[in-house]
């Protein structure tokens, strides 16, 4: 047993578990825009019924006393699915406040009291409605972590090829 072998062992599995970290952390991004794109566009595919503007208005509050305002835009609307009514309260399926007013001010600038829109209603759970699709771009933006997927795949490969299986590096 050489010198060096021990150093070429550890190397070779270095260099395989940084790969190999490296596809992981890529998956998981793959993942995470799969499954957004997946509920973005499960949407596309609700019913889509006419709905009645109760109330839109942005609600301003302070968490804790040192923080920063919040602005939530607030709607409210009414819609009737399968003879029944319901009241829906969702813009997009994920909503949240925002820190800037006027972005929380531009999600409910095409709405107004008393006026009729179209919501999508899930067929499953009728209780659940939306104004607004959320955007497909995430499965757009796949290829770039695709590019960690690759390029870890490369390393381990690389690795491999590097590595002779005696213990010693090529």
């Amino acid at each position: 047993m050489s010198k060096s072998e021990p150093n070429s062992l550890a190397a070779f599995v270095g260099t395989v578990l940084f790969g190999l970290s490296i596809v992981f952390l890529g998956l998981i991004f793959v993942y995470v825009l799969l499954v957004a794109y997946g509920r973005a566009k499960e949407t596309r595919s609700w019913d889509r019924v006419p709905a009645k503007m109760l109330k839109v208005e942005i609600v301003e509050s302070r968490p804790t006393p040192n923080s920063p305002f919040q602005y939530t835009p607030v709607v409210e609307y009414q819609y009737r699915y399968q003879n029944k009514n319901y009241l829906g309260t969702l813009i997009k399926r994920v909503d949240g406040p925002s820190s800037d007013k006027g972005r929380a001010e531009k999600k409910i600038k095409s709405y107004s009291k008393d006026e009729t829109v179209d919501c999508w209603v899930n067929p499953q759970a009728p209780n659940i409605a939306i104004l607004k699709h959320g955007t497909l771009a995430p499965l757009y933006t796949i290829w770039f972590p695709g590019l960690f997927v690759v390029a870890g795949l490369g390393i381990i490969f690389n690795g491999i090829k590097r590595f002779n299986f005696k213990g010693q590096v090529s």
